[in-house]
């Protein structure tokens, strides 16, 4: 949304704080007191008082184990979930990934690119033991994902090179792109092929088959990608099984949003 000429009247400094304080707390992943909340905000302690009584009165806070700390209450989760829901392809893919995962036997999720993260809109979690740890709500760097690198394979050269201006490319395993040109081939290679297959990529131990969602302009707007433990896993069948599987999933979702290509 644009910035109004009137910015200075409609804008609520007080709304703004105590939504500040909601993202300070979801940031710190782990509470806070009272001091550390008002040094984040940049107000005295008083002021401070005031937000957090409003937002624990709400339930939007809650009183943490350790005393006079607070934490993140249940009423923003409900919130959280509000908003997924509210995504059109949620509800379009949740009867696929369900499919998926009987299927396969394996966690199936569904996923978007929001700013620089990849945010799991949908988990089908496997009926067996192997579960994945990638829930509904999580997010992930999008750079350090494959399943990143498969949501951004709309974008050129110059929109990656853009897109990696002003985060650090911080190592989460020895797969982890280190620069922006590193990021681009992963990238182009996601989109040469329609999909990816990761072993580690992200976390050791794990592995992933993900491959892009398109609407009906041929745009990349989600990914599913079906993920767990190697043990959950035939290796052997990748390329015969899990890999057929998976695409089919994200074409009868993109057949849904209206794309018309053949895969």
């Amino acid at each position: 949304m644009a910035q109004s000429p009137n910015h200075a009247v409609y804008f609520v400094p007080g709304l703004h704080r105590g939504l500040r304080v909601l993202e300070i707390l979801a940031a710190a992943h782990e509470p806070m007191s009272l001091s550390d909340i008002a040094r984040a905000l940049e107000i005295s302690r008083s002021s401070a008082f005031r937000l957090v009584y409003t937002l624990r009165e709400m339930e939007f806070i809650k009183d943490a184990e350790l005393k006079n700390t607070y934490t993140l209450g249940a009423r923003v989760l409900n919130l959280g979930f509000a908003y997924l829901n509210q995504q059109p392809i949620t509800s379009i893919a949740r009867p696929h990934l369900a499919a998926l995962r009987d299927e396969v036997g394996i966690s199936a999720h569904l996923s978007v690119l929001e700013g620089q993260d990849v945010l799991y809109l949908g988990s089908h979690q496997a009926r067996t033991g192997f579960v994945s740890n990638m829930v509904t709500g999580t997010r992930q760097r999008a750079y350090a994902s494959a399943i990143g690198w498969c949501l951004l394979g709309d974008m050129g050269e110059e929109d990656i090179k853009a897109f990696c201006e002003g985060q650090a490319l911080d190592p989460v395993t020895e797969h982890t792109p280190a620069t922006w040109q590193v990021l681009y081939e992963r990238v182009k290679t996601a989109k040469e092929t329609g999909y990816i297959i990761s072993r580690g990529f992200r976390d050791p131990g794990g592995s992933s088959v993900a491959v892009p969602v398109k609407d009906n302009t041929n745009a990349i707007v989600a990914c599913v990608n079906i993920s767990g433990p190697d043990s959950g896993f035939d290796f052997d069948r990748i390329d015969s099984f899990y890999l057929p599987a998976v695409q089919n999933a994200a074409l009868q979702i993109s057949r849904e949003l209206g794309y018309g290509g053949q895969k």
